[in-house]
């Protein structure tokens, strides 16, 4: 890798994951976070709509997917460093486990990520079915995620539908700022692997 290369380096792909179904079932008030849906895969196929796994199932971000939980094409991917997760755990415990934030692609950074390091356009590495290096998708529109409350309480481990006192806001607070990850959209098409790697462009 050359010294330019290095320094557009954002994260390199570690895990690649979609997510079956909601991660937040049951009636407004009464949902509970549950990660359990979240599936590890080898490769998956990343668009303007959202990611889909190579057998053609649509991750519920997709919009396509009858159940999508896509916003107006501004949330069909997400990435979120490892790095994150040490903070998490740090502050929240060993239970908030690497994927449990229910991110598409874990990344492999040199530390923490804030919004500004995913300004402008990305480039991410992807394959053809050969495994051969294909052209790079463009990826934009980087921002943060904005914690919900019922992943709050899962990491505080209180119950569904528990009040959202203080304890619960603060950890809400401790969640912004890309904590809980961050959504890219995609220009174009392309196979992803473990291995990626995504660049500024």
């Amino acid at each position: 890798m050359s010294s330019a290369d290095a320094q557009a380096l954002v994260g390199t792909v570690r895990r690649l994951q979609v997510q079956r179904s909601r991660l937040k079932p049951g009636p407004k008030g009464q949902r509970a976070y549950d990660p359990s849906p979240l599936l590890e895969v080898d490769a998956v196929q990343v668009g303007p709509r959202g990611l889909s796994a190579l057998d053609g199932a649509l991750d519920v971000h997709h919009a396509d997917n009858p159940d999508s939980r896509n916003v107006q094409l501004y949330n069909g991917l997400s990435v979120l460093p490892r790095a994150h997760y040490g903070l998490l755990r740090a502050q929240f415990g060993p239970h908030v486990v690497d994927g449990s934030a229910g991110e598409s692609l874990l990344l492999e950074t040199d530390g923490p990520l804030a919004e500004a390091d995913l300004e402008g356009t990305l480039l991410l590495d992807t394959v053809g079915p050969d495994g051969a290096p294909r052209e790079p998708l463009e990826l934009t529109g980087g921002r943060a995620a904005s914690p919900c409350i019922e992943f709050s309480r899962w990491v505080l481990g209180r119950t569904p539908g528990s009040p959202v006192d203080d304890e619960v806001q603060e950890a809400m607070a401790f969640l912004q700022d890309g904590r809980r990850g961050f959504y890219l959209t995609a220009t174009g098409t392309g196979r992803v692997v473990p291995g990626a790697r995504l660049r500024r462009a």
